[in-house]
């Protein structure tokens, strides 16, 4: 009975939740887009921007407006993005924008779009990092290529990055990890090629990224919970021949009762 008690304490502390001191710390979430270009034959420009240092929801939107001979307005460039931070640890950012400038006679041209995510923390010990990715784009980017996204995190010291994953186009999609030392970071997602349309033309870019971070157990956390199954694997052993050794004398003793008659 001792064995199995203590193997279950031994376990239990293994396995109990990260003390607070061994934590993310949130620095600053940051997101901004950017649209120019002309409209109905007048220079555009709409922008838009959001911070926090906290959880929670912070996003942007930008948009370039057509009024039309109608009166009514008509959306020739839309672009947003948003991040939702759940925790310190785990976050979710999107990005939308869709390009579509109208007709030739027009004068409408969508001459640049950006959109960009920045998200600074600190770990005070090993942690992995694990994100994934989805990405859709159509029309024209700039520089001649299709539209697309560029990941990258590095600490904030200025060393080189430790991942980077450049021109993420349509279809693009994928895991990665990264075993983080202690330290401060940033993850940075931003375009390598920005959806521009000309007059006639229609261009765009929807993208998802998901990370999450999860802290490394230490080496005697590895032990001790090593410690604990095999403790309760020798616990186990000896129920059962305990139990096997019950049943052999229980099974004697009523042959003998048997052989008695």
């Amino acid at each position: 009975m001792s064995v199995r008690i203590t193997a279950a304490a031994i376990v239990a502390g293994a396995l109990a939740p990260i003390p607070a001191h061994a934590a993310v710390t949130i620095g600053t979430q940051i997101v901004d887009t950017r649209l120019s270009g002309t409209i109905a034959g007048m220079p555009a420009d709409s922008s838009g921007s959001d911070a926090a240092t906290g959880t929670g929801r912070v996003s942007a939107t930008a948009q370039l407006v057509e009024r039309g001979t109608t009166g009514f307005p008509m959306v020739r460039g839309r672009s947003t993005v948003a991040a939702e931070l759940g925790s310190a640890e785990r976050g979710r950012i999107t990005f939308q924008r869709s390009l579509t400038p109208g007709a030739g006679d027009s004068g409408n041209a969508v001459a640049a779009s950006s959109a960009n995510y920045r998200y600074f923390f600190t770990t005070d010990e090993q942690t992995l990092f694990d994100v994934d990715w989805g990405v859709g784009a159509y029309g024209d980017g700039a520089d001649g290529q299709l539209p697309g996204q560029a990941l990258s995190l590095a600490a904030r010291s200025g060393a080189a990055p430790l991942l980077q994953l450049g021109a993420l186009g349509d279809g693009a999609n994928g895991t990665r990890q990264v075993l983080l030392a202690p330290g401060s970071y940033e993850l940075r997602i931003e375009d390598a090629f920005g959806p521009v349309a000309a007059a006639g033309r229609s261009s765009g870019l929807s993208s998802q990224y998901s990370f999450t971070l999860r802290a490394v157990p230490e080496p005697g956390t590895w032990a001790l919970m090593l410690i604990g199954f095999g403790m309760i694997g020798v616990a186990a052993r000896r129920r059962r021949r305990a139990t096997a050794s019950s049943l052999l004398r229980t099974t004697s003793e009523a042959t003998g009762a048997i052989s008695v008659r």
